[in-house]
């Protein structure tokens, strides 16, 4: 079996270079993260040592440095959820299995195992004992230019800097475009309606819905009220970009892409889905009721 390993950096880690950082950290913060870099370390240890007992052509990729890969018949991601969408947005059908790799600190609600239930979940995975679960994506355009990234949690569009406003042009499955002035607008997944969009003020979906979800921050209402607040919508959403400098951000502040004034954006539900391993939908419903 080939076994791809996607792994994050811990905080520490990914800052070794900048001693003054950590000089002007407070004691009990210096000990918080140095225990989130020994876990982190000993996780992605561990899950290499299991794989490699079970047989496994494991490959370990840091998850900066994840691009198109040849087929693997497992992805194990190591880390939080926003490693589990790294690797998300660049898979296409091999089922992920995530791994926490700091349960103290990450809520890692994609997540299947952690360090000590890692052998019995990867075990139960390669006996088809774990419950695979398809999770719709978005599929994300500029200018009649397909990103190769699918949004498996949410995407946001905004003005670059927070304190202007946004403007755009909105519509939903071609109706009427709404021009609004705003802090931008959400877009999301059923799987990431439990996430910013909620915080938000949104609503958490049923986790199979194959509907996007759409909320516009802080909308600025003049000289009317605006029509196009929140909603669903079935196939897609366009906007036109009506501002100089802004971004579009799948996913969390990872991946951006940089827009203009007149570029056009549609974002369409129904992408190939992401194949998750044993994936607790329980647990989701005690975290977020």
């Amino acid at each position: 079996m080939r076994v791809l390993v996607v792994y994050k950096q811990s905080f520490l880690e990914a800052h070794r270079h900048d001693l003054s950082l950590v000089r002007r950290m407070t004691p009990p913060e210096r000990r918080r993260l140095v225990r989130a870099d020994r876990e982190n370390r000993a996780a992605i240890r561990d899950v290499m040592r299991v794989l490699k007992r079970a047989g496994a052509k494991a490959k370990a990729v840091f998850r900066g440095d994840l691009a198109s890969s040849p087929q693997f018949d497992l992805i194990v991601t190591v880390g939080g959820d926003g490693t589990f969408f790294m690797a998300a947005h660049r898979a296409h059908g091999t089922p992920i299995l995530a791994v926490n790799s700091h349960p103290g600190g990450s809520l890692g609600l994609f997540a299947t195992a952690d360090r000590p239930t890692f052998p019995a979940k990867l075990k139960a995975a390669l006996a088809g004992r774990l419950p695979a679960l398809r999770l719709n994506r978005l599929t994300i355009a500029v200018n009649g230019q397909t990103r190769p990234e699918f949004a498996l949690n949410d995407v946001l569009v905004a003005h670059s800097n927070p304190a202007s406003l946004s403007r755009m042009t909105f519509s939903v499955d071609g109706g009427e475009p709404e021009r609004q002035r705003s802090s931008g607008v959400w877009i999301s997944t059923a799987a990431g309606s439990t996430a910013a969009i909620r915080a938000a003020g949104g609503r958490k979906m049923p986790i199979a819905s194959r509907r996007l979800q759409f909320l516009v921050r802080e909308p600025y209402d003049w000289p009317a009220r605006l029509r196009l607040r929140r909603g669903y919508a079935r196939d897609a959403v366009d906007i036109k970009i009506l501002m100089n400098e802004s971004h579009l951000w799948i996913d969390g502040i990872r991946t951006r892409v940089d827009l203009k004034l007149g570029d056009r954006v549609r974002i369409a539900t129904g992408a190939e889905p992401a194949v998750v391993l044993g994936f607790d939908e329980g647990r989701r419903d005690r975290l977020f009721p």
